[in-house]
């Protein structure tokens, strides 16, 4: 892994349920004796993720067409 002084800041936006339901990822890691969950985490390793799936991004026209494709990718990775 880099250090963090090659880490970029990245601010994004999402929709109050993405956020809510990240921050209920971690409490539930948390509770069955793990860590608790860092939204950094979940978003770093869901993007590293992506990256190990061959995601084709070609002609991409809206978010909906990405989160098709992403799925679509997922499930071929399987």
């Amino acid at each position: 892994m880099e250090s963090k002084t090659d880490y970029r800041r990245v601010p994004i936006t999402m929709p109050r349920e993405m956020y809510t339901y990240m921050l209920k990822l971690g409490t539930k890691s948390e509770e069955t004796g793990g860590k608790k969950l860092q939204i950094t985490w979940i978003v770093r390793c869901a993007l590293k993720a992506i990256m190990d799936m061959g995601l084709n991004v070609s002609n991409i026209n809206s978010e909906e067409e990405l989160e098709s494709r992403i799925k679509e990718a997922f499930r071929k990775y399987k």
